[in-house]
């Protein structure tokens, strides 16, 4: 299987901050700091970020800074981002679809795939 970063080191400070829809009733704030984009939700309910661009991977997804992956919706790939602080530190494509499932089988994180090198 061939994994291929998006960014060497794949990481959030090399991209623009990405800001999630939001509901009525509810604001977001994006920047970019030193642990990768910050995005602060206020209100109550469920805010919304969209897929970043494939760049013709099989699935590209977010890793947050504490280290949990966000996968999205299994049919358009959104995440919901609830109220408060969510910190994306990484960015990472893969080729075969079936790599996030075998990596929670394995209790491994996304991150322990990223690298451009044979896995």
């Amino acid at each position: 299987m061939r994994i291929r970063n998006l960014y060497n080191p794949p990481t959030m400070k090399d991209r623009a901050p990405v800001k999630p829809w939001t509901p009525s009733g509810m604001t977001a704030e994006a920047k970019t700091t030193g642990e990768g984009c910050e995005i602060t939700v206020t209100g109550s309910g469920v805010s919304w970020l969209y897929p970043p661009e494939q760049d013709g991977l099989a699935k590209v997804v977010w890793e947050r800074a504490d280290g949990g992956t966000m996968t999205g919706i299994d049919n358009n790939n959104t995440v919901a981002i609830f109220p408060g602080v969510t910190v994306l530190a990484r960015l990472c494509g893969y080729e075969d679809a079936s790599l996030v499932t075998m990596l929670k089988t394995a209790n491994l994180p996304l991150v322990f795939a990223a690298a451009d090198h044979p896995y």
